[in-house]
């Protein structure tokens, strides 16, 4: 026979893990941890087949990003073919963007410029999921004049 105390406690572990398991799995991801902050904004041009970026991340959090990773998702079959101030990777449809030595940290207020160049077919739609370290940014487009 089972103690009372036992009994408790398996009920307990069972009602706690039906809550987290009701529990949105991303609603973790849609509060930044507290003091960051970041904001993107994404100026593209597009010709036939190929496309410029230029990115602007700005720090908008108290806390500096030390190092840095940009990451956002690509909806179409755009290829990045040479990129700037950053080391660009790419796994469709994935892109990763990791801070140059030269600008290991983006401080509290400050931003950061970078950029690259690219090819597709189709229909180019704008990039989505812009993540700074994780944290979700606010993400501004604008076209190049």
């Amino acid at each position: 026979m089972r103690s009372s105390r036992t009994s408790s406690g398996i009920a307990v572990a069972g009602l706690l893990l039906a809550a987290l398991s009701a529990a949105p799995a991303h609603a973790a991801a849609l509060s930044p941890p507290p003091g960051y902050g970041c904001e993107v904004t994404y100026a593209s041009a597009d010709w036939a087949t190929g496309f410029t970026a230029l990115l602007t991340i700005s720090n908008t959090g108290s806390k500096p990003f030390s190092p840095w990773i940009l990451q956002f998702l690509f909806s179409g079959n755009q290829k990045i073919t040479v990129g700037w101030s950053a080391t660009w990777t790419q796994t469709p449809p994935s892109v990763q963007a990791v801070n140059p030595t030269w600008a290991k940290s983006i401080d509290p207020g400050a931003s950061t410029s970078l950029g690259f160049q690219g090819t597709y077919s189709g229909i180019n739609d704008k990039p989505t999921d812009f993540t700074l370290n994780g944290v979700p940014c606010k993400v501004t487009y604008t076209d190049i004049s």
